[in-house]
């Protein structure tokens, strides 16, 4: 039985701010003075700012699928499940989970409001604040 799901749908607004940042750095990369000697250089930072636009906006896409809370502590996502380590971190519109699997595999999870229904994001919230309140369980206790 689980504490919370939701089915995680890709977030407009992470799209959107991902854009706007490297859209930024691209445009002071272009409209910063390089000096004509400094041309292959601009080439490559500028074509390593757009394949990691495109690698963002691949990552975001990835974050879809069914994420749910099993226990106080641990989620279960992408058919592993997945503890919780340290807080949170948490804003008005987005919560970062730091994730780590029994396997060892570490995963952080920036959940968007917008890409899940606005109870599902109350109630998780609502979990995730009650649990920064409880001092973390020991393991074996």
């Amino acid at each position: 039985m689980a504490l919370w799901q939701a089915d995680l749908r890709i977030s407009w607004r992470a799209q959107w701010v991902s854009l706007l940042l490297h859209g930024a750095v691209m445009l002071a990369l272009l409209l910063a003075p390089w000096p004509a000697s400094y041309t292959p250089v601009w080439m490559l930072l500028l074509t390593l700012v757009v394949f990691e636009c495109l690698r963002s906006q691949r990552r975001i896409r990835s974050r879809e699928g069914l994420l749910r809370q099993v226990d106080q502590r641990e989620f279960e996502w992408r058919r592993l499940r997945w503890r919780l380590c340290g807080r949170p971190f948490m804003t008005r519109q987005a919560m970062l989970l730091a994730l780590r699997s029994p396997q060892g595999a570490k995963e952080k999870l920036w959940l968007m409001r917008d890409s899940m229904d606005e109870e599902a994001w109350r109630q998780l919230r609502q979990q995730l604040l009650s649990l920064s309140e409880a001092p973390p369980r020991q393991p074996g206790r």
